[in-house]
């Protein structure tokens, strides 16, 4: 194991995180997990805040986020946790489920688009909803929860289909 790798764990261990240190074949990125459940957490509570319109608006948020989060961590997010190895030359038959999640991904880039039109609506409700309300926490959790949606769109998905690209040309093929 990478001495960095056992430093980010030790670190994580510190802030109460108990790290994945085994790395599996298709797993979800610990950081895009982590982030998922912190992101779940905030809204969380804030949908218990005393003040209906704030608290209205996180649980509308909330509960649309868990979903999105959880079909993505189903199909668009494990490939992703193949970079690693495949930065590193390494390509083995035991990634090729890579390849059907990364064209489950493509087909269903037109729902996943509607999902993060949906969740910048929902982070533009929250920002009005915390300006309103002087809420600066409300609001930076709302951008960052955007620009985490938007990481998706330009980055994630993308980054799943050209791994199952890459790998459906490097593995052996059946015969």
């Amino acid at each position: 194991m990478r001495p960095i790798t056992l430093a980010i764990g030790a670190a994580l261990c510190v802030l109460g995180v108990t790290p994945v240190m085994a790395q599996d074949t298709l797993q979800v990125p610990q950081s895009i997990r982590l982030q998922h459940e912190q992101i779940i957490s905030r809204l969380n509570h804030f949908a218990q805040s005393k003040d209906k319109d704030s608290a209205a608006a996180a649980q509308r948020a909330a509960a649309f986020l868990k979903e999105h989060y959880s079909k993505g961590e189903q199909f668009v997010l494990p490939p992703l946790g193949l970079l690693p190895p495949i930065a590193k030359g390494e390509v083995s038959k035991d990634m090729e489920q890579a390849v059907a999640l990364a064209d489950r991904t493509k087909s269903a880039l037109p729902d996943f688009e509607n999902n993060h039109i949906k969740i910048t609506s929902l982070m533009n409700e929250l920002i009005a909803v915390g300006r309103k309300k002087k809420n600066e926490e409300l609001v930076w959790l709302a951008t960052r929860v955007a620009a985490q949606s938007l990481n998706d769109v330009e980055v994630n998905q993308p980054a799943t289909i050209l791994i199952g690209d890459y790998l459906r040309l490097r593995l052996p093929r059946a015969n």
